[in-house]
């Protein structure tokens, strides 16, 4: 689910650049998170775009999306570990019924945000396991925007094949994004123990919205090294999945698969 979850954070935090020049987009961005009636918690991240890659960089984890490779890398800096995978996921694939159409429109309403016009959008959907509602301001004259914009449309279609997201993200950089996030308290998993299924509805029905409040707070336009987007020196390369130390599993192929349901994503 934490996956699916991190998909979809990917959509809403990417959004925009055409054009022949290269240059990276770098955004400061300000998230405020609500959960299960719990305190909002506000932290910072980094959001960098260049070509076919994206980065978010957080207080406590980063992870990269290369859509020319097909990865998604996870880096974890207090263990200096990282695992890549499949992007998009291999789950995705197996579970088309998960699909999600955001379905964004135009509400009429503008704004300034950093003295940058935007557009108000809204959307939303709903699979088995959740529904979604968003809205978002759109800017297509904030610096970068055009190659913001290059980089979601290209990684709309990669989710698209995979059966994952239907729909089209609003050209631009989404300058102001809320959205919330709400299970399905009947969702159940096929094949899984009726003990097991009674627990799952059980934890889910206490399961409140999560809400997601995003400004940006800083827009910049630079050329990003090729090393922004790899993982950095001296940090080890684990599988997914392994525990911290572990030795890694015997056989070929050992690192391929699908990320499993923890994934978490940059807050």
């Amino acid at each position: 689910m934490k996956q699916r979850v991190a998909v979809f954070a990917c959509l809403l935090i990417a959004a925009g650049l055409g054009g022949i020049a290269r240059a990276g987009v770098v955004l400061d961005e300000q998230v405020t998170t609500t959960e299960s009636n719990g305190p909002a918690v506000t932290r910072t991240r980094e959001l960098l775009v260049q070509g076919n890659k994206e980065k978010v960089v957080s207080g406590r984890n980063m992870f990269v999306i290369d859509l020319d490779r097909g990865t998604m890398m996870l880096i974890d800096p207090n263990r200096k570990a990282y695992a890549e995978m499949p992007f998009p996921p291999h789950q995705m694939l197996m579970n088309p019924g998960q699909q999600l159409d955001l379905n964004f429109k135009k509400t009429g309403k503008a704004s300034k945000v950093l003295g940058y016009a935007c557009e108000e959008y809204r959307g939303g959907g709903k699979t088995a396991m959740a529904e979604v509602s968003t809205s978002g301001c759109f800017s297509t004259s904030a610096p970068g925007a055009a190659e913001f914009s290059k980089f979601t449309k290209t990684m709309g279609l990669k989710l698209k094949s995979a059966k994952a997201m239907a729909g089209t993200m609003p050209n631009g950089i989404p300058l102001t994004m809320d959205s919330t996030h709400k299970i399905n308290a009947g969702f159940s998993v096929p094949g899984m123990a009726p003990d097991q299924a009674a627990r799952l509805k059980e934890l889910m029905a206490k399961q409140g919205p999560q809400t997601t409040k995003t400004v940006v707070i800083k827009i910049a336009t630079r050329d990003l090294p090729a090393d922004t987007f790899e993982p950095p020196a001296g940090y080890e390369h684990r599988n997914v999945g392994r525990a911290p130390g572990a030795p890694p599993p015997s056989g070929a192929g050992a690192d391929a698969g699908a990320p499993p349901p923890g994934t978490k994503v940059p807050e």
